[in-house]
């Protein structure tokens, strides 16, 4: 019997890889969101997040993402058949397996139902970056995830190509996240053609559940505290390409 519920604190973002929240990245990339002129007409991209920060389950309602400040550019396009899921993984980054069905939890969950996607960045901030996370998705169906039952998967099919922009990332071996990808295989294969280091960096919108009292003996009201940026800084690479068209460093 429920004796009620806690009333739920204001949502907060949180930022992944959080060691460039408020620095630019030292990669770009076009995966997923910006495939035209690639070599994928469709694509299935699998990313891994690490929240090692947070531990109690969050309401994910928005991801957000910025452009990248050496390779992007304003713009505003619509995609036009794209289909978002999340779910819950035991893969840690650097781990992802390029069966792609071996990366999904047993909650996974469409997050963004199948259809166009209109996306659009000002191209805001410091000229060498970063610029602002203006790249919204509002999730159609927020995900409950708990981060004590394991990381995070983005689970993104894009069956339709379109074109955007290079969004930042960060491709450090060990950080917090990595991706699996396929490229001349496309959106339905079972299997990626290639994994690496590389990960969008990511803004999530979240906002603590309200718990029952059943449910929560002894734990008080949820809460979640945005994550501090870390001071140290990760040294620019010099600038190559990756498959033509993703950017794995830059200056």
């Amino acid at each position: 019997m429920a004796l009620g519920t806690m009333g739920a604190a204001p949502a907060v973002t949180v930022v992944s890889p959080n060691n460039v929240a408020n620095v630019e990245g030292n990669a770009g990339a076009v995966f997923p969101f910006n495939i035209n002129g690639t070599q994928a007409t469709s694509q299935r991209y699998q990313q891994v997040y690490d929240f090692g920060a947070l531990s109690q389950p969050q309401l994910i309602t928005r991801i957000s993402f910025r452009p990248d400040a050496t390779f992007g550019s304003a713009f505003s396009s619509t995609l036009p058949d794209i289909q978002i899921n999340f779910s819950t993984t035991t893969k840690e980054p650097d781990q992802l397996s390029q069966t792609f069905a071996d990366n999904v939890g047993v909650d996974d969950t469409v997050v963004y139902n199948r259809g166009s996607l209109a996306l659009a960045s000002a191209f805001t901030g410091a000229a060498g970056g970063p610029k602002a996370f203006d790249i919204n998705i509002d999730l159609t169906t927020p995900f409950l995830y708990n981060p004590t039952a394991g990381n995070l998967l983005l689970d993104v099919r894009n069956f339709g190509g379109g074109t955007t922009t290079a969004f930042d990332a960060q491709s450090t071996t060990g950080d917090s996240v990595s991706r699996s990808y396929s490229v001349s295989a496309g959106v339905n294969s079972t299997t990626a053609n290639g994994r690496d280091s590389v990960g969008l960096v990511t803004q999530f919108t979240l906002t603590p559940t309200a718990v029952p009292f059943e449910f929560s003996p002894g734990i008080g009201l949820l809460a979640v505290g945005a994550w501090g940026a870390f001071s140290h800084l990760k040294s620019k690479q010099q600038k190559r390409k990756f498959l033509g068209s993703e950017f794995s460093s830059k200056q």
